[in-house]
């Protein structure tokens, strides 16, 4: 059955849920030849914005220092397979990734990550972040630019381009996928 297409404040909501749910996203950085690169990472969602913890000895922090365009999927992908099709839901964003470079937003990035993932508390992988120029393990905040939100709830392949204020914290606009890519209805 069709649901009633959602409103931005809906689609925002759907959004935050999906962001804060699920564990693992792929990001794809920009090498120093133009080509994507992609990574299969942890997420922790805040609001519309991701935080993403990696090392400093790693391909794509260096990647994300030198072009700071990113992108990153991340689905719901439901247990039943086919059978539970009609409940996925997908985002795929471009932004912009930051490191965090204050004691107060790795902070935030750790209590948000440790809130979203309980098994945290079983370890001690974020105990030593420290400041980027303190040891090898860092944050970047991704914020987005704009994105494609897939959510087969509302029906199957019910698709919209997103649009984001400045700040990447509210969702300004939508766009119909078909009509963007020229696909008829």
């Amino acid at each position: 059955m069709k649901r009633p297409e959602p409103d931005l404040a809906q689609i925002q909501d759907a959004i935050t849920e999906l962001l804060r749910e699920e564990e693992i996203a792929t990001l794809a950085t920009v090498d120093a030849d133009g080509c994507p690169s992609a990574s299969a990472m942890h997420i922790a969602g805040d609001g519309l914005s991701v935080y993403m913890h990696t090392f400093s000895y790693n391909r794509k922090y260096a990647e994300m220092l030198a072009d700071p365009r990113v992108s990153y999927a991340v689905s719901y992908l439901p247990p039943g397979g086919f059978e539970d099709r009609f409940v996925t839901r997908s985002l795929q964003v471009k932004g912009w990734a930051s490191l965090l470079t204050t004691a107060e937003e790795i902070q935030r990035a750790v209590a948000v990550s440790r809130e979203q993932f309980p098994w945290l508390v079983q370890t001690a992988m974020y105990d030593n972040v420290g400041l980027p120029d303190q040891g090898q393990q860092v944050f970047f905040r991704i914020d987005p630019m704009n994105a494609v939100w897939a959510d087969h709830r509302v029906r199957m392949l019910w698709r919209v381009f997103l649009e984001f204020d400045a700040s990447g914290t509210r969702i300004t606009g939508k766009r119909p996928y078909d009509a963007v890519v020229g696909r008829r209805s």
